[in-house]
């Protein structure tokens, strides 16, 4: 966290809610793709995201920058409020460890190289744990910090280290390399 996004979160801390601005155009494309990757209707993820920050802004006094970045805490609250959305009475019943299978409908507007590469990644993402699917997606999609990650899904920094390596190691023997090279250019 840079020193000019502590002294706003510092500022709205103390009362001052106008510097809340420069966090939100900080971060806002970035909750707003996570969400909408996880429910890949443009109006629920601008809605969401919407609810994500005035939470966010609602409860910025209580949040501590020397626990978890601002980053982190926003994807939480994000999660959250996702999880919420799947769970509310108005929604039939969906599992919420699968949303990230909606994703599956993003393959087809892909080319046709692509499509048979992101069906492939698909497929081996769909056989990992759930635990293992969003320390992926996370680190990979959102490029998130492992501290991040850790804050996100209430685990520790080592064991989403951990698992993200043994996903990885688990990926490379169902993915040729080539795949995990193009769709993993930063990890290998």
């Amino acid at each position: 966290m840079d020193s000019a996004e502590l002294a706003h979160i510092r500022s709205c801390q103390a009362g001052n809610l106008a510097d809340f601005d420069p966090l939100y155009t900080l971060h806002v494309e970035a909750i707003y793709t996570f969400l909408y990757r996880r429910t890949l209707d443009r109006s629920t993820a601008e809605d969401l995201t919407s609810t994500v920050f005035l939470k966010a802004m609602e409860s910025i006094r209580s949040f501590d920058p020397a626990r978890a970045p601002l980053r982190a805490w926003l994807y939480r609250i994000a999660r959250n409020q996702l999880i919420d959305y799947y769970r509310s009475a108005s929604r039939t019943h969906v599992d919420i460890e699968s949303i990230w299978d909606l994703a599956s409908d993003e393959i087809a507007t892909l080319g046709a190289e692509r499509a048979v590469n992101a069906a492939e990644l698909h497929k081996a993402l769909q056989k990992l744990k759930p635990m293992q699917r969003n320390i992926v997606m996370l680190r990979i999609w959102e490029d998130l910090s492992y501290k991040e990650i850790a804050e996100i899904l209430g685990t520790s920094e080592g064991n989403a280290k951990v698992i993200f390596s043994r996903t990885l190691s688990e990926l490379r023997t169902s993915l040729p390399s080539l795949l995990l090279l193009l769709l993993f250019p930063h990890t290998l």
